[in-house]
């Protein structure tokens, strides 16, 4: 008589104990019961490499590229990636509903709200990101409002004005006032598909991206339903600086041209709509609600490769390779 296999299904033993909920527990907890590190409610902010993927845990992404007018030979001034990824709280869709009432109740006013913090969590480590200090991504940060300026006058007149105070203009160009003087800029949204070197900042530019997940796969203004797998809203664009108004809007023309011969779809901002997308990589500022479009996920990672893959020479740093 031939003795039977373990592996016939037949035979097989069901390896669940009586209590099987609280094995079914264990499992889910991992190797000796422990649970999985979930990141903490906030943003984190990291120097991504190219090719990175977006953690699953983020519902909204902030990336900033800055380039300085000039550089210098210590390497202090070249250029480098903020990106900031926000997770997600218990309470996170009650904070959203009343930051979006209390923002629409000062629009209907008329009145602006003072900027709040940004509430940086430490970062949670992920592959292909490199944690960022808070102190170092506040300063980086703070250079949003410095684009255009030379690096020698940015740091000799950083004591005139601690508070920036962004103006919308009546053309393309925008202003800020902040610590070193005014900025003046010109944004030009691009979105589609194209050559990703034509998203390269000028010198006293930024490329910048703001992405967030769609709450109950609503559209970004929140008036239509999302269909299919579109579930984030997106927008991305090129910021041209100067500290002299005259030819920065023929400037940004000139660069949406070129950024729609090498197969995007560009165009020049103006009012409001320039200046949510210029501040898009600040968190501190609400999303520029007007310009996004729906993505689905796919289409969010394509756009922030390409954003990375424009300035990685920029940036001295590695590229991760493609699965």
């Amino acid at each position: 008589m031939s003795t039977p296999m373990v592996s016939d299904p037949a035979l097989a033993v069901d390896p669940t104990p009586a209590n099987g909920w609280r094995w079914r527990r264990r499992s889910r907890r991992g190797p000796a019961g422990r649970a999985p590190i979930q990141p903490r409610s906030g943003w984190h902010a990291y120097r991504p490499m190219v090719g990175a993927s977006i953690p699953e845990w983020a519902i909204e992404l902030a990336l900033t590229i800055e380039r300085p007018l000039d550089r210098s030979l210590d390497g202090l001034c070249q250029p480098r990636a903020l990106l900031l990824a926000r997770a997600g709280g218990r309470w996170r869709c009650l904070g959203q509903a009343l930051g979006d009432a209390i923002r629409e109740v000062d629009r209907v006013a008329g009145t602006s709200a003072p900027i709040p913090p940004v509430r940086l969590a430490p970062p949670h480590p992920e592959a292909g990101f490199e944690a960022v200090a808070r102190s170092e991504a506040m300063a980086q940060l703070a250079l949003a409002g410095e684009r255009g300026q030379p690096v020698g006058s940015r740091r000799r007149r950083a004591h005139r004005r601690r508070v920036a105070v962004w103006e919308p203009g009546t053309g393309a160009v925008i202003t800020c006032r902040g610590r070193v003087g005014a900025s003046l800029q010109a944004v030009i949204a691009v979105s589609g598909h194209g050559d990703p070197m034509s998203l390269r900042p000028p010198p006293g530019g930024a490329t910048v991206l703001r992405a967030w997940r769609c709450p109950q796969r609503r559209s970004p203004a929140g008036n239509a339903t999302v269909e299919g797998d579109a579930a984030w809203a997106l927008i991305a664009g090129v910021v041209v600086a100067s500290t002299l108004g005259s030819g920065l809007g023929r400037t940004a023309r000139r660069y949406a041209v070129r950024a729609e011969s090498a197969g995007w779809k560009a165009t020049v901002l103006s009012g409001s709509a320039a200046l949510g997308l210029a501040r898009a990589g600040d968190p501190r500022h609400p999303p520029p609600v007007a310009g996004a479009v729906l993505a689905p996920h796919d289409a969010v990672l394509a756009m922030l490769s390409d954003c990375l893959a424009a300035s990685a020479n920029q940036i001295d740093r590695p590229a991760l390779p493609r699965p």
